[in-house]
């Protein structure tokens, strides 16, 4: 008999991520079913977050009457309001359903401070509650896990480390998409994509702008929008830097991937709690050289300047040097582009989804 999961998916970011997830493990035997499990509205007050998050439980015990998976598995975040909604969900399924079931996360970027922070509610009810309930957790770095390991032993057992699929395959090199973005010119096209907010690196970027000397020949791209966006086009004005500029605002992820084909570097200068950036990653997938900063999944997985170039994401004279050497050089451009096409390999839906379910099974067994 088949192992049956039942897979919380995102309403809309990610949806190919996730779906990718339920494919492959679908092509390993797994029959998956999906439901939608998700965070509330951002803007929602308290008790509308709450009722936001009883009802979305209750739809998923109802499901699990109907479905009698084996597993369940949630895409999540381990942060305050994260860990919350999945504490709560939880709590009524193991009251309300009365079936043996496994439960996995998958946490998409985390903040251990709900580690570090003195606090009754988690210190004392949610990551015990968690830590004996949850089969297992899955992490996006080996520094999240190593963390945790340090701060709440009991927690890390659950803890594995898997990766995000990608399909570099959903990204095609085309003049008519340049064409479409008013592109299709020879400027060096360096990409950003991502929230826009300050832990992204974004103003270091612009910051950079003025004094790169090579700027007259190449055309920055900032794909997404984001709570500092407008902040950041008035920056942008008072550096007097919109021709080198182009911002699309918010694309569909289907439209955004191919951005990764038609750019010459990905600049990604981020120091917000990135878990697995998919920005960096798709990047990788599709051989561009990089630069990045030191965080979570690049660390494990990047180096410079095989792959790409360190920076200090809060220092654009850093990202200016980095922009300088990726520009000047097409040896180091043509290195990471060999280099990082054989990386991506590590990603396809095979090799994560096979990892998963290696996991899975330890997990199982030992729980």
């Amino acid at each position: 008999m088949k192992t049956k999961i039942l897979i919380g998916i995102p309403p809309k970011n990610h949806i190919n991520l996730a779906m990718d997830e339920v494919q492959g493990l679908t092509d390993l035997g797994y029959d998956c079913d999906t439901i939608v499990y998700t965070r509330n509205k951002p803007f929602a007050g308290k008790i509308d977050k709450l009722l936001g998050v009883l009802a979305n439980a209750f739809a998923l015990v109802k499901r699990l009457y109907n479905f009698k998976p084996n597993m369940i598995y949630l895409n999540s975040r381990f942060e305050p309001v994260g860990t919350t909604r999945d504490f709560i969900t939880i709590l009524l399924i193991r009251l309300l359903y009365w079936h043996k079931l496994n439960i996995a996360i998958k946490t998409h970027g985390s903040d251990l401070s709900i580690l570090t922070k003195k606090s009754f509610f988690f210190d004392s009810l949610v990551i015990p509650y968690l830590s004996k309930q949850v089969t297992l957790w899955f992490f996006l770095s080996h520094e999240e896990k190593n963390n945790i390991a340090k701060l709440a032993p009991k927690f890390a057992e659950k803890a594995y480390v898997t990766g995000n699929i990608i399909d570099p395959n959903r990204s095609i090199k085309s003049e008519a998409f340049l064409s479409a973005h008013g592109l299709n010119d020879n400027r060096f096209k360096i990409f950003f994509a991502g929230r826009m907010i300050a832990e992204k690196g974004i103003f270091s970027i612009i910051r950079a702008i003025p004094q790169f000397k090579y700027k007259e020949d190449c055309v920055f791209i900032f794909a997404g929008n984001g709570e500092e966006y407008d902040e950041f086009k008035a920056e942008i004005k008072s550096l007097q830097i919109e021709k080198y500029v182009h911002l699309t605002g918010f694309l569909p992820e289907e439209e955004c991937d191919h951005f990764y084909a038609n750019s010459d570097a990905l600049v990604f200068p981020t120091y917000f709690d990135e878990g697995f950036p998919m920005a960096l990653f798709k990047s990788i997938g599709c051989g561009l050289p990089v630069i990045t900063t030191q965080t979570r999944a690049a660390i494990d997985h990047l180096k410079e300047p095989d792959n790409c170039l360190w920076v200090n994401g809060k220092d654009s004279q850093s990202v200016k040097k980095a922009l300088t050497m990726i520009y000047e050089s097409d040896e180091l451009r043509n290195k990471m582009r060999k280099n990082n096409l054989v990386l991506g390999q590590n990603f396809t839906k095979r090799k994560i989804t096979e990892q998963m379910h290696q996991d899975f099974i330890k997990a199982t067994v030992s729980n």
